[in-house]
């Protein structure tokens, strides 16, 4: 079977997949004591988890928009504000650049299956904090060969996101060499590829930002009034006579 014919194949199976909202599950990849949970709007109610391993806040809902071509994608995540925070972006990357897509079915750096998590926060994501399976075994396969979907394969874990689907997930980043692509990410199949930036087959996005929310929470006007009172109110104080 021809490498093109094999990721038709793939992209067939996953199409038919999307959607799938899996369980939490406990005991599997990290995300127990990884991922906390933030309430940026005040309700009550969880709208983030702070990744304590990569140090960035992930936004707990992965299908705000539904499908997106990676120029809305990425506009929508740089322009989002959300619990008083403006500086949400698409996750990232490190594109190798000049080597190009070293494609590899076994463990790529930067395209193919089972790649490096130490420079892909969404591979780190999938393949650490939720612990599911890339779907070729990297024990079995190599560079140019993959062994299959191996045992538990899938988008088996989301921990406790809403809406993260078994679908392909914008990166942030452009393809080195091409312009006209960037690169993404196929949650539960550990795919990271780089795709036309106008394709919203199965493209979706997932908004992060940098360090805790709890750590940075930002000065509402109201708490900023109140600071003023205060101040104002010790100045009158100190110079009242006596």
């Amino acid at each position: 079977m021809t490498r093109q014919i094999k990721w038709a194949t793939l992209l067939a199976a996953v199409s038919l997949m999307a959607g799938v909202q899996a369980a939490p599950v406990s005991g599997q990849g990290t995300w127990e004591s990884t991922l906390q949970a933030r309430d940026l709007d005040g309700n009550g109610v969880t709208d983030a988890f702070y990744d304590t391993a990569l140090n960035i806040t992930w936004l707990r809902n992965a299908n705000v928009n539904g499908l997106m071509d990676w120029p809305t994608a990425k506009a929508w995540a740089d322009g989002l504000s959300f619990g008083g925070f403006t500086d949400w972006r698409l996750p990232t990357m490190v594109d190798t650049g000049a080597p190009g897509c070293d494609l590899s079915y076994a463990g790529g750096t930067d395209c193919g299956y089972n790649v490096d998590t130490a420079t892909s926060e969404m591979a780190h994501l999938d393949n650490v904090t939720l612990g599911n399976l890339a779907y070729c075994d990297p024990a079995l396969s190599t560079a140019n060969f993959c062994s299959g979907p191996q045992a538990g394969t899938g988008l088996t874990n989301t921990a406790d996101f809403e809406n993260l689907q078994l679908n392909r997930y914008w990166f942030g980043l452009e393809y080195a060499l091409n312009p006209s692509d960037a690169w993404s990410f196929i949650l539960g199949y550990g795919e990271q590829h780089f795709h036309g930036k106008s394709n919203v087959y199965l493209e979706q996005a997932l908004a992060v930002r940098p360090g805790d929310v709890a750590a940075s929470v930002p000065e509402t006007p109201s708490v900023m009034l109140v600071l003023a009172s205060l101040a104002a109110l010790a100045l009158t104080r100190r110079r009242r006579p006596h």
